[in-house]
Order: C-alpha cells, then sequence, then structure tokens
C-alpha cells in the first residue's frame, strides 16, 4: 500500500512539473509573441512633410530623392520611373504614413499572418525578377516573414510557396500589399533580360513543388534543375541560385526571408512598414 502512495505520488509530482513546463512555455510564446507585435509595422519617426514643391520640379537632385524617399518609401530606381506619373507620389505619401489597425490570420497552424483589413499599399512599378519579401510572418515570436519572386510586373503576379502541406504556385503583389510591411528589391548590375530570365525560371522550374522546412537540412540546399522540395525564401534563392547569384546574406544551410533583405546585390526600390534608414 505505502509502494503504491510512493509511485502515485512521484506520477503526480511528475505530472506537476510537465503542467508547469508546459505553462511556462505558453506563457513565453504568448509573451514573445506579445512583443513581436510591436514590432509589425515601424512608422516614421518625423512628421509627414509637403512634397508639392518636391514633385514640382522638373528634375530632381540627390537631395531631392532622399526627401522624397523618406516621404514615400520609394528609393530612386522608383522614383526615376514615377518622373511622368509624379501625382500618384501623394498616393505614396498616404500609404507611407497610414497606419491602419493590424489584425492577424492564420498563415500555418504555428505562424499568424499580420495584415491591415481593408487596406492595400500602393506598390512601385514592378519589373520581372524584383523580389518582395515581408516579416509579417512570425513563428513563436520568430519573425520568419516570407518571400516571392516577381514573374509579371504588369499584373503584380509572383511565384510563391506559402505553406506546409500546399505547393508553390503563382500568386500575387495584393498579399504583400495587405501586410503591414514590406520590401520590394532589385538585383544591381544585371540587365532587365537577365532578370526577366531568373523570373522565367521559376516559372517554368519552381510551380507545383512541395513545401518543406528542411530542404538545406536534410537535402541539399541547390537542387539543381531537379527541385523536389522548397519554402518560401528557398524558392526565391534556388532561382537566383541558378543564374550564380548566391542571395543569402548569411550563407547558411536554410536561407531566411532576412537573408534575402540583407543581400548587398539588391538595390532598394521600395520599403513600406520597415525603418527607411534600417531597413530589416
Amino acid at each position: 500500500m505505502e509502494k503504491k502512495h510512493k509511485i502515485s505520488h512521484i506520477l503526480f509530482l511528475v505530472a506537476a512539473w510537465f503542467l508547469a513546463a508546459v505553462g511556462l512555455l505558453m506563457s513565453g510564446i504568448g509573451i514573445a509573441e506579445s512583443v513581436v507585435d510591436c514590432t509589425a509595422r515601424v512608422l516614421p519617426r518625423y512628421p509627414k512633410e509637403d512634397i508639392g514643391a518636391v514633385v514640382g520640379k522638373k528634375s530632381w537632385s540627390e537631395e531631392d530623392y532622399d526627401f522624397l524617399y523618406h516621404q514615400t518609401g520609394l528609393a530612386k530606381p522608383a522614383l526615376e520611373k514615377m518622373i511622368y506619373r509624379k501625382q500618384e507620389l501623394y498616393l505614396f505619401q498616404e500609404s507611407f504614413f497610414h497606419e491602419g489597425e493590424i489584425r492577424h490570420e492564420p498563415a500555418a497552424f504555428t505562424s499568424p499572418h499580420d495584415y491591415i483589413p481593408d487596406y492595400f499599399a500602393q506598390i512601385a512599378p514592378l519589373e520581372k525578377g524584383d523580389v518582395l519579401v515581408t516579416s509579417s510572418c512570425h513563428t513563436f515570436g520568430w519573425r520568419n516573414g516570407h518571400a516571392a519572386i516577381v514573374v509579371d510586373a504588369e499584373y503584380g503576379i509572383v511565384v510563391e510557396s506559402n505553406t506546409p502541406g500546399v505547393e508553390s504556385t503563382f500568386g500575387t503583389t495584393g498579399w504583400f500589399r495587405q501586410a503591414p510591411n514590406f520590401l520590394v528589391l532589385r538585383l544591381k548590375d544585371a540587365s532587365a533580360e537577365e532578370r526577366a530570365k531568373i523570373a522565367r525560371f521559376a516559372e517554368e522550374h519552381l510551380i507545383s513543388v512541395p513545401y518543406s522546412l528542411t530542404v538545406g537540412i536534410f537535402t541539399e540546399k541547390d537542387l539543381g534543375n531537379h527541385i523536389t522540395e522548397t519554402n518560401c525564401s528557398h524558392l526565391v534563392w534556388q532561382a537566383y541560385k541558378h543564374f550564380g547569384y548566391d542571395i543569402d546574406s548569411d550563407g547558411g544551410a536554410i536561407c531566411t526571408s532576412k537573408d534575402i533583405a540583407n543581400y548587398e546585390g539588391f538595390e532598394l526600390v521600395q520599403v513600406y512598414g520597415f525603418d527607411p534608414d534600417k531597413l530589416w
């Protein structure tokens, strides 16, 4: 009888410790998610100014480009395309300073996706091969983000890998435009034709590929032309790697959206919802 009592007592203690550990873990995750919610969107820490005097100029100085960048989020490559669409810059400024109510929806079982309901941000004129990244997806307090590659600039069509259990497919920029932040990136020192080839490779080789969180860990990172698994950032990395560009800024086994955002071979086209001076 005494032995049974001791066993019951031990089992009770084990169960109590287990429940306490689970409770602490869930509390920690809850705190981490609360903290990460504070970084969903970074609004400018300076005032919105009248851009009319600069917009009205026939040409812009480097100082003007910098001023417009900090008021609209459009970097020089985008502003140069807006020279005959200057009135649209007011819309970009409104978008850049728009606060909005941030909500969450499940992107995967463990990963909420931040979004602003009933609102789509302005997006810069795109080119084939441009890369979109956002930090709006997060898992247990880590902003793993999302990435995609533009394959049709006119209609804003991208190739992307979304979530476990779903094969890579075509999507639109609308998903990014409703997120509280995104970056538009473009490969420097490469012609539009070469960037278009990278986009075409994504269309031809990176559609209907199963999602995998472990590509690069239990498989080769570079799968060449026989791509049997991928995820959002790996898909973009794989398309560029085929043409000799390793856009993983830290060179690790896994390429993340943040790694892509920090690749020095990209130039910034647009920033929205990130600190324009620190980015991601």
